[in-house]
């Protein structure tokens, strides 16, 4: 029996070395679970900013597939501008949407939201029929759906004036951007 507890202990010796062997092993193991673990959400954030994110040269490219011939840009921008908003009035206290007790519905409150927009502005000259080239980019605006799914043409200003020494209509248009 003592032959056999020794022939015990030496197995378990040899097994207990094995383990040691292997602990490298399932450290890496436990690392490189960690990292891909990590490398998941750093995937799943690139993926979530790529859906919402604005191909701008796309954009561009399709605003000048719709310019007419008798327009010239001065300035293309985004910008930002403070819109006023209805939302749920939420409840200081609970961090809650506040219920009217009279109706049972949410109330509401007006808030200022600052919204991004594109702003594009310029000079024109009437086409060769005499039609306004201002009238036809906005037409042309927010006719194409590719264009108009993007950018909703909100105000528009147009002056008559002169561009050396020849009258031109100059023009801003406000586009917001997204929904």
């Amino acid at each position: 029996q003592t032959r056999n507890l020794n022939e015990v202990e030496r197995q378990l010796e040899r097994t207990k070395l094995s383990l040691a062997a292997l602990e490298d092993t399932v450290q890496e193991y436990q690392d490189l679970m960690k990292q891909k673990e990590f490398l998941q959400q750093k995937i799943t954030a690139i993926q979530a900013i790529l859906k919402d994110r604005t191909v701008w040269s796309e954009q561009l490219h399709q605003l000048a597939t719709l310019t007419p011939e008798n327009i010239w840009y001065k300035r293309v921008r985004v910008a930002s501008r403070r819109f006023m908003e209805e939302r749920p009035a939420i409840n200081r206290r609970t961090g809650q949407p506040d219920i009217d007790p009279r109706t049972g519905q949410v109330k509401m409150a007006r808030v200022s939201v600052d919204r991004p927009i594109l702003e594009i502005s310029g000079y024109a000259i009437d086409d060769e029929t005499g039609m306004s080239s201002t009238a036809s980019l906005a037409t042309r605006t927010t006719e194409d759906e590719a264009f108009a799914r993007l950018f909703t043409l909100f105000t528009s200003k147009i002056e008559d004036t002169e561009f050396s020494g020849f009258p031109v209509r100059e023009f801003t248009f406000e586009y917001l951007i997204g929904s």
